[in-house]
């Protein structure tokens, strides 16, 4: 490992701070608030330390370890698939790719995916695609590249879960 690297962790820190005409009570409340937040600007510092400490002696912390997520338990939805074309140069009424039908299923949505065939869909829609013109190019007449499949966004729509 190249240690002249800087790690470079991602850290969330928040708080609250009171003025102290704006708490309503006694002064043993804003007291107690004050070491309520004290404490958890002390724990902060403790985890910083100990994750600079880790960095410095090229340890990975416990916490950002990647863990694995178990397998999510399989549940039955009635779903609805919608494949679009975002790209602002395809009007409105040519963006929408596929739009399935509502179906019952215990699928995730990867796999909802790869029921599609999603090929020819996008053959269908490329011969579309590449008459249209490229609003962006002011200069000449451009038409639209292909688009891909990465460019398409996917969106599965939970009618109900059972």
């Amino acid at each position: 490992m190249n240690n002249e690297l800087p790690v470079m962790e991602a850290y969330a820190h928040s708080h609250s701070t009171y003025a102290g005409d704006a708490v309503i009570g006694s002064t043993g409340q804003l007291n107690a608030q004050h070491q309520f937040n004290q404490a958890n600007l002390d724990w902060d510092q403790q985890l910083l330390r100990q994750h600079v400490l880790a960095a410095r002696d090229n340890q990975i912390p416990q916490q950002l370890k990647a863990q694995e997520k178990p397998m999510a338990k399989p549940t039955r939805r009635i779903v609805q698939v919608f494949i679009c074309d975002a790209d602002d140069n395809v009007p409105l009424d040519k963006c929408l790719v596929y739009q399935g039908e509502q179906k019952l299923t215990d699928l995730d949505d990867n796999e909802l995916f790869f029921e599609i065939d999603i090929k020819s869909l996008l053959d269908k829609h490329n011969a579309q695609r590449t008459q249209l013109i490229n609003k962006r190019v002011k200069e000449r007449t451009e038409h639209l590249e292909p688009a891909r499949i990465r460019d398409l966004k996917m969106t599965v729509v939970t009618v109900a879960q059972f």
